[in-house]
């Protein structure tokens, strides 16, 4: 950013001085908005693929039902994710502990280890836009392959976190289906849309994905090895899904969104055309009713995705001395992401932190969503107590570059992932 050394005169007219980031996001958010202008009238249409989600600790995770005969395993779901992937016996022995038995691979007859001459989810090192399909999701093309890491014939593959978890993995494909918590039920409702899919078996974890509830990860980002790349087998003709979270639970809905909103759906673009990942354009930020100086939002829009799989909300740091300015004038607390202690009367004056994004969809995160009560973090509403509860902030206004919403600004809204229009609808919603 250009820096000025001396002040203009008063009296002189000058042009306004953009950085280059403040110009290419004046230029997305026209090419945003006009986009938006041009699907805003088009209906979000409604589904009858619904399938529940359960929580722990803030985690929102589904049923995927593999191989034949079928096992089950509890998957995050993650937006922020192109990889499939869970411990397999006898593989990996030194895996965790988690919410289901490790997947046995030797005992699924349907399964096939994918060989080095055909690798699917080997780690990119290319740009997304060179690897981007015309149907909107990003993957392999023509005759472009990611590069692959082969031990012993197997395609091997990685993901590392930077809170310093990670997970190895080698591909298998297998069929594959969404279901519920009941083997019964999800064979007789739910087995007719199985389909032949590529995920990870995992041979190591680390750091939290060794300690978690769930068995693995389930990426629902925009690429052709996810979820949202395997419409056709449950007969959904327009490329969409749903999430609706409460605090034990709530929805995944496949090819729409269910008709339980207490507001009007609003949507906003995706902020960048060729990515897999689901991001967003803010064009302010309110705490309370104070705005924050216009000017913080380039931070903001270095780029901020929605991240299901991430249980907090993260913000820039360069935007941390007027966010945390506000809250205090408001709340007349410091703002911390350590323990505090409130009464009832003390909790309802924290105020609600509003995001706006481009096309003027407005995000509410009420102090109920994003302050953590520590005593019991299924409360789904903040009846009045006696006495001091204790909660914590879990929105981190630390991130170095770019922002994230967690799945605690989801909470009780259907957030609605349009692919085929390339939008993004928010309604608040009774998530049951």
């Amino acid at each position: 950013m250009k820096s000025m050394s001396t002040s203009p005169s008063p009296n002189a007219i000058s042009p306004p001085i953009h950085s280059a980031v403040q110009l290419q996001q004046l230029q997305q958010n026209r090419e945003g908005t006009r986009l938006l202008e041009a699907a805003d009238d088009l209906p979000v249409p409604t589904t009858s693929f619904i399938f529940p989600l359960h929580a722990s600790n803030g985690t929102h995770h589904v049923y995927l039902y593999i191989g034949n005969p079928p096992q089950r395993q509890t998957l995050i779901v993650d937006t922020g994710s192109r990889l499939t992937a869970f411990p397999c016996q006898p593989h990996c022995p030194d895996c965790g502990s988690h919410a289901s038995a490790q997947f046995q691979l030797d005992k699924s007859s349907s399964h096939e280890v994918i060989p080095c001459s055909s690798c699917v989810l080997s780690q990119s090192k290319l740009n997304a836009e060179d690897v981007f399909v015309a149907n909107g999701l990003a993957g392999l093309q023509g005759s472009k392959q990611f590069p692959n890491t082969c031990y012993n014939d197997k395609c091997m593959i990685e993901q590392t976190y930077t809170e310093g978890s990670s997970w190895r993995a080698f591909e298998v494909k297998d069929k594959v289906w969404l279901g519920t918590d009941d083997l019964e039920s999800s064979l007789r409702e739910h087995e007719s849309h199985a389909a032949p899919f590529v995920f990870g078996c995992q041979v190591s974890e680390e750091g939290l994905f060794k300690k978690q509830y769930a068995d693995g990860i389930m990426g629902l980002s925009m690429y052709t090895q996810t979820l949202a790349g395997m419409f056709n087998q449950y007969d959904v003709s327009h490329e969409s899904f749903s999430l609706c979270f409460n605090k034990v639970g709530g929805h995944l809905a496949l090819g729409g969104s269910v008709t339980n909103h207490l507001t009007p759906m609003q949507f906003t673009p995706f902020a960048k055309k060729n990515t897999w990942y689901f991001s967003v354009t803010v064009t302010s930020i309110y705490v309370g009713s104070h705005k924050l100086p216009g000017m913080f939002m380039q931070y903001m829009n270095e780029k901020t995705i929605i991240d299901s799989g991430t249980t907090d909300t993260f913000l820039p740091v360069k935007i941390a001395k007027p966010f945390t300015k506000a809250w205090e004038g408001i709340s007349g607390r410091r703002y911390t992401n350590n323990l505090q202690l409130f009464t009832y009367e003390q909790f309802e004056k924290l105020p609600t932190v509003t995001f706006e994004l481009d096309g003027g969809l407005s995000w509410e995160m009420e102090p109920s969503k994003y302050m953590e009560d520590v005593g019991d973090n299924t409360r789904s509403s903040q009846t009045r107590w006696h006495g001091k509860r204790g909660f914590i902030s879990r929105i981190y206004v630390n991130e170095p570059k770019g922002a994230v919403l967690g799945s605690n600004a989801m909470m009780e809204h259907d957030v609605y992932f349009d692919i085929a229009n390339r939008r993004l609808g928010v309604a608040k919603a009774n998530c049951v």
